[in-house]
C-alpha cells in the first residue's frame, strides 16, 4: 500500500524535476494528460441479451499522465494510468489502482538504428495484428525489446522485436501460468515504392502448456496500400501455422480488401475480410480458424465486439465480414460516422447442440453510428449507438436465446491537457 502512495508522489514530483533538467540541458520535454470517462448502456454488447436479462449501465474511467523526455542520444517515456469503474472502490477504502501503461527508453545507436526496451505499445500497419486496443480503457502494452532501423533515403523501415515473459523473479525454473504469451519474436519491414506502401510481418508467439513445454505459433504475410488521388486501395494476406495454447497443427489464413474514396466532406469506404474456418467433417475445426493475435479488433469487426477472438467466438467456423462505411465532416467541430457489417461463418460447421445438423453461415448484421464534437484542441465529446440483428446461428454459437433488440449506447468525454510542451 505504501508503495502506491510513494509512486503517486513520485509521479507528481517527476515532471518538475525533469523540467529543471530539460531547461538546464536544452532537452525536449512533453507532459500530457488524459481524462476519459465513458458511460455505457449494454443490452446485447458482446453477448446476446434475452427478454429476461436486465441491461447493464455503468461509467468507466481512464486517467493518464504521460511524460516524454528527449535527450541528445535517448528518449524516455513514462505513462501512468488509473483505470476504474465508478463505484468499484469503497469510499473510505485504500485500494491500489495506479499502474504503468508504458515505461520505456530508446537509445540512438547510430543515425539509422535505435534500441527501444521496456513496457511499450506495439502498433503496426492498420493494427490488424499488432495494435494498442485503445478503445479498451486499459489498452494493451508489452514488455519487449525492439531494434529499429530507419533508412529514409531508401524508404526502408525495419523493426526486429522480442519478449520473454516471467511472472516473478524466480530462483529456479521458468514456469509461467499467466494467459499471455511466454515468448514473442517478430520482424516487420516496410518499403515505399512511389505511391505504393508495402509491409511484411513475420511473427512467432509461444505459449507454455501444462507439461512445461512451449507451443509455437507462426504468422506471416503482406499488406499493400496504394493511394491514388482521392482513392485508396488496401489489401492484405496472412498465413498461420504451428500450435498455440489450445490448438495443434494450425492451418489458417486471412485475406482482406478495402477501398476508400475521399469526396470532401464525405469519406466512403467498403471492404471484405475473410478469416478462414473449419468444416463439420474436420476433426478439430478450430485449427483452421485464423486468430488475429494482438490486434485492435474493435476497429474492424463491428463496434459491439462479438468477434474479438475468432476461433473462440465462431467455435472454429471463421468469419466473413462484408462492410460499408460513410464518414461526414459537418464542420471543423462536428463529425459523424455510420457503418454497416454483415457477418457470416467462413466454414460449414456443425450445430454445437446437434452434431448432425449444419449451421447456416449467416450470423448477424450490425449498424454502428458515432458522433464527435471537438469543443477545443484539448476537449472532445463523443457518443455512439450500435444495433445488432442476429440470426439463429449466432444464438447457437453462444448457446443463448435472443430476445428483443440487441443494442448498445455510449458517451465519452476525452480531455487531453498539454501540461508542458
Amino acid at each position: 500500500m505504501n508503495n502506491i502512495h510513494h509512486l503517486s508522489k513520485s509521479l507528481l514530483l517527476l515532471p518538475a524535476v525533469i523540467l529543471f533538467i530539460a531547461v538546464e540541458s536544452h532537452a525536449q520535454l512533453n507532459v500530457t494528460g488524459e481524462f476519459r470517462p465513458r458511460t455505457e448502456y449494454r443490452s446485447g454488447y458482446k453477448i446476446l441479451s434475452s427478454s429476461s436479462d436486465d441491461p447493464a449501465f455503468f461509467t468507466s474511467q481512464r486517467s493518464r499522465l504521460n511524460l516524454r523526455y528527449q535527450g541528445s542520444q535517448y528518449i524516455f517515456k513514462l505513462s501512468g494510468q488509473d483505470i476504474r469503474t465508478w463505484g468499484e472502490s469503497e469510499q473510505l477504502g485504500d485500494t491500489p489502482n495506479v499502474n504503468m501503461h508504458e515505461l520505456w527508453a530508446e537509445i540512438g545507436l547510430s543515425e539509422t538504428t535505435a534500441l527501444k526496451l521496456g513496457r511499450q505499445e506495439l502498433i503496426y500497419d492498420d493494427q490488424r495484428l499488432l495494435g494498442s486496443v485503445n478503445w479498451a480503457q486499459q489498452a494493451r502494452s508489452h514488455d519487449a525489446l525492439l531494434m529499429k532501423y530507419r533508412n529514409l533515403p531508401a524508404a526502408w523501415t525495419i523493426d526486429l522485436g522480442g519478449a520473454y515473459n516471467q511472472e516473478s523473479q524466480q530462483l529456479l525454473g521458468n514456469t509461467y501460468t499467466l494467459s499471455n504469451y511466454k515468448v514473442l519474436a517478430y520482424v516487420w519491414a516496410e518499403k515505399r515504392i512511389g505511391s505504393l506502401e508495402a509491409s511484411a510481418l513475420g511473427l512467432t508467439d509461444g505459449f507454455e502448456i501444462p507439461s512445461g513445454s512451449v507451443n509455437y505459433r507462426y504468422t506471416y504475410g503482406l499488406q499493400l496500400n496504394y493511394p491514388v488521388d482521392a482513392l485508396s486501395l488496401q489489401g492484405s494476406f496472412y498465413v498461420q501455422r504451428g500450435d498455440d495454447a489450445i490448438r495443434s497443427n494450425i492451418s489458417a489464413y486471412m485475406t482482406t480488401i478495402k477501398g476508400t474514396y475521399k469526396l470532401n466532406p464525405i469519406v466512403l469506404s467498403a471492404g471484405f475480410d475473410y478469416l478462414s474456418g473449419g468444416n463439420a467433417d474436420d476433426e478439430n475445426p478450430q485449427r483452421h480458424a485464423f486468430h488475429t493475435l494482438y490486434a485492435t479488433n474493435h476497429k474492424f469487426y463491428g463496434s459491439m465486439d462479438y468477434f474479438n477472438d475468432i476461433p473462440r467466438d465462431t467455435r472454429g467456423g471463421g468469419l466473413q465480414d462484408l462492410y460499408a462505411k460513410i464518414g461526414y465532416v459537418m464542420s471543423d467541430q462536428i463529425a459523424a460516422d455510420l457503418g454497416y457489417h454483415y457477418f457470416a461463418l467462413a466454414g460449414n460447421i456443425s450445430d454445437p447442440a446437434d452434431s448432425e445438423r449444419r449451421l447456416k453461415r449467416g450470423l448477424a448484421s450490425e449498424l454502428d453510428l458515432s458522433f464527435s464534437y471537438f469543443f477545443s484542441d484539448e476537449i472532445t465529446f463523443r457518443l455512439g449507438y450500435s444495433a445488432l440483428f442476429e440470426n439463429h446461428s449466432l444464438e447457437r454459437l453462444q448457446n443463448r436465446p435472443a430476445g428483443g433488440l440487441q443494442h448498445w449506447g455510449w458517451t465519452m468525454l476525452v480531455l487531453s491537457p498539454q501540461i508542458i510542451n
